[in-house]
């Protein structure tokens, strides 16, 4: 009887250990789990104003982005923008509601709740593919914005388009920007320029035409390489390039 016994308990204990087991293992986000939210979230970001790679625009960092939670972060560029994402997701993961196992086991990389996923937080600068520094106040400006820009975000692919890098370029300073009245004025680094343009929208909220960048300037590729722009239609035929 006592062996009996011990077989069953056994037998149990094991069972339990099992149910344990798969309980914990529906509850652990893996690295694909991280990676899927990082890139449809750097994806979201970039998508609100049509910047990046494939869009009409670059970002000038540094830019803030705000969590679901209602917390904001300011992120230096997009090295820094994926670690801290990812860092978020990790401490949030059990609150998000993770992907089926099922899911993850099929290879698949399921879409994510567009209220999990983090936005803009205003406001933002960003640089055209003309040349032109615009300060974003807000939703209604961006959205202005975005219609004189008839760009085919990654093909309408969505985020399963997203992989071909983050940025076209990012500026090399010092840098001169050119004011519509015919004045320049030099910034030294990214920070400065947001401050300028910045300045320059609210002394000229009505202003139908906007500061420009001074060419010729240096911008830097995803590659890390460094390029000397020499006009505006230079930089044009760069930022077109980046999309093919």
């Amino acid at each position: 009887m006592k062996k009996i016994l011990n077989v069953l308990f056994g037998t149990l204990l094991t069972f339990t250990l099992f149910l344990t087991s798969c309980s914990d293992d529906a509850s652990i986000f893996t690295a694909e789990d991280t990676e899927n939210y990082v890139d449809q979230s750097v994806f979201a970001v970039q998508a609100e104003a049509n910047a990046g790679k494939m869009g009409c625009f670059e970002f000038i960092f540094p830019i803030n982005i705000l969590f679901p939670d209602g917390t904001s972060t300011e992120v230096a560029d997009y090295e820094s923008m994926r670690a801290t994402l990812k860092a978020w997701y990790e401490a949030n993961a059990e609150e998000l509601g993770l992907p089926a196992k099922g899911e993850r086991d099929r290879g698949n990389r399921p879409d994510i709740d567009p209220s999990l996923l983090p936005t803009l937080d205003f406001p933002v600068e960003v640089v055209s593919a003309e040349g032109e520094t615009i300060s974003i106040a807000d939703r209604d400006a961006l959205r202005e914005l975005r219609r004189s820009c008839r760009k085919d975000f990654y093909g309408g692919r969505g985020h399963h388009g997203h992989g071909r890098g983050d940025k076209c370029f990012k500026l090399v300073f010092p840098i001169s920007i050119a004011f519509p009245d015919g004045t320049t004025t030099e910034v030294a680094d990214r920070r400065e320029l947001k401050q300028t343009i910045r300045a320059w929208k609210q002394e000229n909220p009505d202003a139908e035409e906007r500061p420009t960048l001074a060419f010729p300037v240096t911008v830097e590729l995803e590659d890390e390489t460094q390029q000397e722009v020499a006009s505006k239609e230079d930089l044009e035929a760069l930022k077109e390039s980046c999309s093919n």
